[in-house]
């Protein structure tokens, strides 16, 4: 047996606070199901007066494995702990190096009602970790309601191509703008394009910024390029900008009724703050363009949309509603206003 023990990003501490450390086990015990070694015993630990989430394998971890443990949100650094002359030692293990871009590229671009970073990367692990067969090299993730992009920045520093849809050019531009300055301030090979979009009749119009980048110029010869991309149209039309059966997951922060909204519909004159209009209008094309084994994992208030009412509405449109052990303990206060939880639903093969 061997025993492992994770300290936690000071960050995930200030924002969740007394949250932090069981989201942490959550996303630790989701995600280790695709670790060649078992998992067992997690569990948080005072070590020298400082917090740790630790747990034991039953085999050394594995590149593989490393890895995965070097993805999960909340990990500042781990350690293995081993007996020498009687006493515990914990000995620094050296983690895969799986980020592409500045770790703080989706933390530098600030805006109202934007979600925390550190959030929306256990999201995007806990999706992606849930689908079948996935390979982060290959992976490709949606974001329907994307805001500004920061679900987009995250999958693009973890090196997973990324496609997002708002409604609002003006965010689209925004969040294109900066990446494109980025890019070229770091000295990233990339290529970029615009395109506009509509539909038979001009039933519904929207534009594409694309960006295609990699390290250096060498993988971008070599087909290691990573795919981002941003488009300002409406949600409802997911199925008319992508193919079917395009993403291996759906990952989405939905308006919390409090702070911010999003439009079910391009006539409509003012934002609804009501997940549960989305979630209807547009749950039947992200179906569509999910590919088959793949995951919708959605973050709400659940002040405003109870989950039983979300579960039957995703149930109704034929997916599975993961609710099994640490899928069912997500939900969170983040203010007095917000209880936060996630659902997670797949696409059957």
């Amino acid at each position: 047996m061997n025993k492992y023990a994770l300290l936690i990003n000071p960050g995930h501490n200030r924002v969740y606070y007394k949250t932090s450390q069981n989201l942490s086990a959550l996303e630790l015990e989701i995600c280790s199901k695709n670790m060649e070694c078992k998992v067992l015993e997690i569990k948080g630990e005072i070590i020298a007066g400082v917090y740790y989430l630790t747990f034991i394998s039953e085999n050394e971890l594995s590149e593989k494995d490393l890895e995965i443990v070097s993805r999960l949100s909340f990990v500042f650094s781990v350690y293995k702990i081993e007996k020498i002359n009687g006493s515990d030692f914990m000995l620094p293990v050296l983690l895969p190096n799986t980020k592409i871009t500045d770790e703080n590229l989706s933390g530098l671009l600030k805006y109202t009602g934007k979600t925390n970073e550190l959030f929306t990367r256990m999201m995007l692990n806990l999706a992606l970790c849930s689908c079948d067969n996935v390979n982060y090299e290959n992976a490709i993730i949606l974001d329907p309601i994307a805001g500004k992009g920061t679900t987009l920045f995250e999958a693009a520093t973890a090196g997973i191509n990324s496609c997002g849809i708002e409604i609002g050019d003006k965010a689209a531009a925004e969040s294109f703008t900066y990446f494109k300055k980025y890019l070229e301030t770091e000295k990233f090979k990339h290529n970029i394009s615009t395109q506009k979009q509509s539909g038979e009749n001009k039933s519904f119009t929207a534009k594409r910024y694309s960006v295609i980048f990699a390290k250096s110029k060498e993988d971008l010869k070599n087909h290691k390029e990573i795919t981002w991309e941003m488009v300002a149209g409406n949600s409802v039309y997911a199925d008319k900008f992508f193919k079917k059966n395009s993403f291996d997951a759906i990952v989405g922060d939905l308006p919390y009724g409090v702070q911010h909204g999003n439009v079910t519909n391009e006539k409509q004159s003012s934002l609804t703050r009501n997940p549960k209009d989305l979630v209807k209008a547009c749950l039947p094309a992200w179906k569509t363009v999910l590919k088959p084994g793949g995951v919708i994992a959605l973050s709400w208030n659940t002040f405003v949309f109870p989950k039983p009412q979300f579960a039957k509405i995703m149930e109704d449109e034929g997916l599975a509603v993961l609710e099994e052990g640490a899928y069912s303990q997500l939900e969170h206060r983040v203010d007095n206003a917000i209880r936060r939880d996630i659902i997670f639903a797949k696409k059957p093969n």
